[in-house]
């Protein structure tokens, strides 16, 4: 997926999926662990993180290994069918929790990414109609805001 155009106009020039996934990553590789001059907090890493994982999904080839990873782990625990070991657990759920653990946990910058990433494998697995997509469409603009 090519999400910003050479020329025409764009901001940073021809940016592409998987070249915003490896910077929002290395962004947040230094900014998480913050010894330079960029420090990301718990709130900018959860968003950093949140649009590499949205990238991750776009960009498709290596990057869409944690996707593949998560979307296991929630089938291995048995999320989606009638017979998982928590019950009936619906992806819609897994979405909430992810929410209440973003708005209640005490996040440190590392936690914040590892729920930011999370999130944005997850979400969109809710569907299109859900409200939890309203995140990743966001997260899908801002590339397209910054390549033109």
């Amino acid at each position: 997926m090519n999400l910003a155009a050479a020329g025409g106009g764009a901001a940073f020039g021809e940016l592409g999926a998987g070249g915003i996934a490896l910077a929002a990553t290395v962004l947040l590789v230094f900014g998480v662990k913050g010894e330079g001059r960029v420090k990301l907090k718990e709130n900018p890493a959860l968003i950093v993180a949140f649009i590499a994982g949205t990238a991750f999904s776009a960009a498709g080839k290596i990057w869409a290994n944690p996707e593949k990873i998560t979307k296991q782990g929630l089938s291995g625990i048995g999320v989606g069918h009638e017979s998982g070991v928590f019950g009936h657990v619906g992806i819609g759920a897994v979405c909430l929790i992810l929410l209440i653990l973003i708005l209640c946990w005490k996040l440190s910058p590392f936690r914040g990414a590892i729920l930011g990433l999370i999130s944005a494998f997850v979400w969109p697995l809710a569907g299109d109609d859900a409200v939890w997509s309203l995140p990743v469409q966001l997260a899908l603009a801002v590339p397209t805001m910054l390549g033109g």
